[in-house]
């Protein structure tokens, strides 16, 4: 679920209770730092504060084994447990970042669903799945599909769900948004089934699926059942 606006903004949250026994409290949510529309994006602000916080850029390709994760449990076995890095005032600890993120090489161009006159050639996500995403859109360009995929809505962001207190899997950099401009959530939608049959193949969940207001077609994550 893409943001409201590429910015930085202040957002409220419940975590889990084993993690500060149900305190509730502001979490700031980072946008993707291919945000800005360049190969070499500039860090975030948080991100300077710690020396040499670079992400490391990969090309991997997929071929992977690795299972979707099913609820929460899953998700930070086999991504990380997100909440160790998360400060008393909300904020993701820049070594989240550096920790367990990288940066992918698409394999063509994408323009930002917030400045269409920019465009991204690389976006940054967990480092898991560079391979699998990286699969996902040569499946794209190779059957020249490139033309149903028009803007890029965001990957990784440090944020809750838009329909709920939890945090979204885009924390983990395990969720993508794509044409969010025709695909509102609540709506139908109208991405391109077979873009939609190439992330699933891949172990995606689609949000076109999910039913009410939480139906989301813009949205696909690598985990079931959150």
């Amino acid at each position: 679920m893409v943001p409201g606006a590429p910015g930085i903004s202040q957002a409220q949250s419940s975590l889990p209770s084993r993690f500060l026994d149900s305190v509730t409290f502001p979490l700031i949510a980072i946008p993707d730092d291919s945000s800005t529309g360049d190969d070499n994006s500039k860090l975030t602000t948080e991100e300077t504060s710690v020396k040499n916080p670079q992400i490391e850029s990969t090309d991997a390709t997929s071929g992977h084994d690795l299972t979707p994760p099913h609820g929460l449990d899953e998700i930070i076995a086999t991504f990380g447990n997100i909440y160790e890095y998360i400060g008393t005032g909300g904020q993701l600890a820049p070594r989240w970042q550096s920790d367990f993120l990288a940066k992918t090489s698409l394999p063509f161009p994408l323009r930002l669903a917030w400045d269409p006159s920019r465009v991204i050639t690389q976006m940054t996500c967990h480092r898991l799945m560079t391979g699998i995403f990286a699969s996902v859109f040569a499946a794209i360009q190779k059957n020249a599909l490139e033309s149903k995929v028009v803007s890029f809505g965001g990957c990784f962001a440090f944020r809750p769900q838009r329909t709920g207190s939890k945090l979204s899997a885009h924390s983990w950099g395990i969720a993508i948004d794509l044409n969010p401009g025709s695909n509102r959530q609540g709506s139908a939608g109208d991405m391109d089934a077979r873009v939609v049959e190439f992330f699933k193949n891949e172990g995606f969940e689609w949000g076109g699926d999910w039913k009410g207001k939480t139906r989301d077609p813009m949205h696909f994550q690598f985990c079931t059942g959150y």
